[in-house]
């Protein structure tokens, strides 16, 4: 086994990055591969199934070592690609490293985890980079982060866009604004009050967004628009680059879930002025998380548990991890239900059945103390305490097990008052897998990066998470209320043994 295999939809990204991308006539298709290799390589979770070798009937294009990594001497003297430097041992070495694996002694296992990476990689570029994206600052901003230079070593006006240019922009595109006041240095973005000249600048401002993106300077989008208190007010957030923002600790968001006094308090990470957001899960009362891979879901996901785990009310946790791999580090963690992260579907549907009739045996409860939900009864003395059920991956959970989809339903409806509550993510936003009930008594939603306005729809109802930074950028909308741009927090590894090992030993 010396090839990759790749589909139409791929075949025709790896024309684009050469064509629109890189400006090249070559059409050397393992250029693109050799990038998506290196981004998916960034990512901590390895690839899974979806990326294997694709079905021989959707297999549109094939690529052989010699051409990607440049294995061995060419098959045939007949074919026409150039001969490559062979790189070959760099990347089972890379690969070797990645999973901990002697890929060096095991020819297949490195061909298929290469496919599975160049795959995951596409899907990365195509979700982060569209053609009147400057491909080169995509490669300095996604692919090179962290080689360049720091905010501290840049002038500011090279990573802050100044009022001169926004102004300028504005009146391209027929839109006159007056700054308030000075301009608010985010963790990510740049914000800039501004007070607009007529009623009917609004709307054209915030119709010709993209355009005022490219008179900038900002190929790849990214402004975002609101309203402000007070006749004709606004504010302007424009996105710095990716080298100069500064990321939230999951250390930095600790004391102020710890100072409020909401009963499940949960931090995704800081609003665009550097404050943590913190919201009361009991209020939500159910989450839906989605975003395309890459955008920062686990890593959300994670924040979130971590906030309950030390949550005022120290709700029990059931973790279901299709995967198997994202949540590992809970198995053990005595708020965890049977100290045990579930991965098996078969066995995950079945615990949904048993928390329904828990969930009825929580009712009765409630009749019994004549009480109307779970903060009455535990005040009245009732053995209860609130249950978090947290499932990664939900779309191919349920296309595994489409039958558990009407326990999810039936909780979603009716689990709120008894103190049951929902945490669902996916990567692939579909409405056939947020449909009908389940999403309408879902209200509260978190949408991280997606590729299309219509993936957007699906998760908030409304376009917006199309435009969003990567990397844990994400809009918030709690039920009743507008969209928040919040930046995710980073969770490591070691937060999560820390946090398992500290609630352990209380």
């Amino acid at each position: 086994m010396d090839r990759l295999y790749f589909t139409h939809a791929e075949r025709d990204l790896f024309h684009r990055i050469n064509e629109d991308g890189l400006a090249q006539k070559t059409h050397f298709m393992w250029w693109p591969v050799r990038l998506a290799v290196a981004k998916s390589l960034r990512l901590d979770d390895p690839p899974g199934d979806r990326f294997k070798t694709p079905p021989t009937k959707d297999r549109d294009s094939e690529l052989h070592l010699s051409q990607v990594t440049g294995r061995g001497q060419r098959p045939d003297p007949q074919i026409s690609w150039p001969k490559e430097p062979n790189y070959d041992d760099a990347f089972r070495l890379l690969i070797a490293v990645k999973h901990g694996e002697d890929v060096f002694a095991d020819d297949a296992r490195y061909v298929d985890l290469l496919q599975r990476h160049a795959r995951r990689g596409l899907e990365l570029i195509s979700a982060s980079w569209a053609p009147g994206r400057s491909f080169h600052d995509w490669l300095l901003e996604e692919l090179f982060e962290g080689a360049a230079a720091g905010e501290a070593d840049l002038p500011e006006d090279l990573w802050v866009v100044g009022w001169p240019a926004i102004e300028r922009g504005l009146s391209q595109i027929g839109v006159r604004a007056e700054p308030t006041a000075d301009p608010i240095v985010g963790p990510r973005l740049t914000r800039y009050p501004l007070i607009l000249s007529g009623v009917d600048d609004y709307d054209r401002l915030r119709r010709r967004l993209g355009d005022l993106a490219f008179a900038v300077g900002i190929a790849s989008g990214g402004l975002s628009l609101s309203r402000e208190a007070g006749e004709r007010r606004v504010v302007l957030d424009v996105p710095r680059p990716s080298a100069t923002w500064k990321n939230a600790s999951w250390a930095s968001l600790r004391p102020a879930l710890s100072a409020g006094t909401r009963g499940l308090a949960v931090a995704p990470g800081v609003d665009i002025l550097n404050e943590p957001f913190v919201f009361d899960l009991t209020e939500a009362p159910h989450l839906f998380v989605a975003g395309a891979t890459g955008s920062g879901k686990s890593v959300c996901l994670n924040a979130l548990i971590l906030s309950l785990l030390q949550s005022r009310e120290a709700p029990e946790l059931v973790i279901i991890d299709p995967k198997g791999v994202d949540f590992a580090d809970y198995e053990g963690c005595v708020r965890v239900r049977d100290r045990q992260v579930i991965t098996d579907m078969t066995e995950a549907a079945e615990v949904l059945r048993h928390l329904v009739g828990e969930m009825d045996a929580r009712q009765a409860t409630l009749r019994e103390f004549g009480v109307r939900n779970i903060g009455e009864a535990i005040a009245g003395g009732a053995p209860m305490k609130r249950l978090v059920v947290v499932i990664d991956e939900l779309a191919d959970f349920l296309m595994d097990r489409p039958a558990a989809e009407d326990a999810l339903v039936r909780l979603a409806q009716k689990a709120r008052a008894v103190g049951i509550h929902l945490i669902l993510a996916t990567q692939r936003p579909e409405a056939a897998t947020f449909k009908g009930l389940l999403r309408s008594n879902i209200p509260s939603r978190i949408a991280l990066t997606v590729q299309k306005a219509t993936d957007s729809r699906i998760i908030l109802d409304e376009a917006g998470a199309e435009s969003l930074l990567m990397r844990g950028d994400m809009l918030v909308k709690l039920a009743g209320r507008e969209p928040v741009r919040v930046h995710g927090a980073e969770v490591t590894a070691q937060d999560v043994r820390s946090a398992v090992a500290a609630v352990n030993a209380q």
